[in-house]
């Protein structure tokens, strides 16, 4: 999620390095050109392996690093994850980590609140 490069900043649920895919796109080739990957799944459905990963890291290594990921994870889901109806704040996953305002889903899954907010 963190240190992701996709225009939220938020990681997308699937990516490859394989550079000799068969049926890359023209726009998957000039992304993996720049960042060393491509998305090959643009949605983030509030999944917590990153977090996870990089909480345990920073337990093991102690490296701030690790801290500083899960803080600008935190910049971006407020800035893209959460919304308000009928006055509540709420959470969701989106449709597509590279977009400036990507469509939110509509529902939200249990490990957001069990897992994903607990490593944060």
């Amino acid at each position: 999620m963190a240190n992701s490069v996709a225009r939220t900043g938020i990681g997308p649920d699937g990516f490859s390095f394989d550079s000799n895919a068969a049926g890359m796109t023209f726009q998957q080739k000039l992304f993996f050109e720049e960042h060393g990957f491509y998305i090959t799944s643009a949605g983030y459905y509030l999944r917590p392996e990153v977090l996870e990963s990089n909480f345990y890291a920073w337990r093991v290594t102690g490296d701030q690093k690790y801290v500083d990921r899960a803080r600008q994870a935190t910049k971006s889901i407020q800035s893209y994850l959460r919304f308000e109806r009928n006055g509540e704040r709420l959470y969701s996953g989106i449709g597509n980590v590279n977009e400036k305002q990507p469509q939110h889903l509509d529902g939200v899954e249990s490990f957001w609140y069990a897992e994903v907010l607990k490593y944060l």
